[in-house]
């Protein structure tokens, strides 16, 4: 299982135009070592220096919303999909992930990916 797959378990959230407040709230979010390294390379890649976080923001979102989105954690994707990740401002997915669906994503996603 790649990270990609994992990812396409997830559906997709079309946030409100401009939002930022997740980013804003949540701060750092957590990642796996293989997220980390596609994070290092999408910066390497795009000229962007590695940014660490003041407060709850995390470092990788500006005016224009997240610089790193292509490369984007599972828990940014994850954020609005599921009961236990609702959006605060109510974007909603065409499906909400059960709760079932979201636990399957984590275990898959700690076995396949947090030991590496």
């Amino acid at each position: 299982m790649e990270l990609e797959d994992l990812y396409a378990l997830i559906p997709q959230l079309q946030c409100n135009p401009g939002c930022t407040r997740c980013c804003v709230e949540f701060g750092v979010p957590s990642m796996v070592p293989a997220e980390a390294e596609r994070l290092d390379r999408f910066l390497q890649m795009h000229g962007i220096e590695k940014r660490y976080a003041k407060g709850t923001t995390c470092p990788y979102v500006d005016e224009q919303g997240c610089i790193v989105y292509p490369v984007r954690p599972l828990i940014c994707r994850l954020y609005g999909n599921s009961p236990n990740y609702l959006c605060t401002v109510g974007a909603r997915p065409i499906y909400l992930l059960s709760e079932d669906e979201e636990a399957e994503i984590f275990h898959f996603y700690y076995t396949y990916f947090a030991a590496k």
